[in-house]
């Protein structure tokens, strides 16, 4: 009987325990702390550094790799007029270098030709270290390819700077430009001819009269 009772006491504190454990309450974490002041100015300071830096790390490689362009486009010029070099020797060139610079990009035939013609485009390095070289590899081929005169690349080379134009805007300025004076030419021829027919008319119409 004793040990009846002990059993049924336990059992009874057990499940006093187990309503104590069930209605027990736990404290919540508190709320989390607020951002100082001013944390989203200095954040958005950082930001603009960080942007600013980038840029500039990017536009100081460009320039690196516009003028590295021309280097080897003149080398490769001067080659050409001391030892005749041409099509396949250029192509051996791409090779070699290749193997040499694997990871690096712009060294195909087709890209040592532009940068030929790029040289040659520009003898003067300081015109290119000037303003061609702040301005990306991709918008000095559109210049050289839809321009002949060096006074109308240079002009839009400034503007490209000034505006911020990506190459297709280039391109397309270069494009709404060329309209234009193909279309001022040919408002004009249509004037002459017009100012010649009314002359010839009235020449005749004065050899009538007379």
């Amino acid at each position: 009987m004793a040990a009846k009772a002990k059993g049924r006491a336990g059992g009874e504190e057990r499940l006093a325990r187990g309503r104590q454990r069930k209605e027990a309450i736990f404290p919540a974490a508190g709320p989390r702390p607020g951002l100082p002041g001013g944390y989203a100015q200095v954040l958005g300071e950082i930001k603009r550094r960080i942007q600013t830096e980038r840029l500039r790390t990017v536009m100081a490689a460009n320039s690196a790799m516009v003028l590295l362009y021309w280097d080897i486009g003149r080398m490769i010029l001067e080659r050409q007029d001391r030892e005749g070099w041409g099509a396949r020797i250029i192509d051996r060139l791409s090779s070699d270098l290749w193997v040499s610079f694997p990871e690096m990009q712009g060294l195909s035939p087709r890209n040592l030709k532009y940068m030929r013609a790029f040289a040659a485009a520009w003898p003067d390095r300081a015109i290119v270290q000037g303003t061609l070289a702040q301005i990306t590899w991709y918008h000095n081929l559109t210049l050289l390819e839809k321009l002949s005169p060096a006074e109308d690349r240079l002009w839009y080379a400034r503007k490209t700077v000034e505006q911020g134009w990506s190459r297709n805007i280039l391109a397309l300025q270069i494009q709404g430009r060329t309209a234009t004076v193909k279309e001022y030419l040919t408002v004009r021829q249509e004037g002459s001819r017009t100012v010649k027919r009314l002359t010839e008319t009235q020449k005749l119409e004065k050899g009538v009269t007379s």
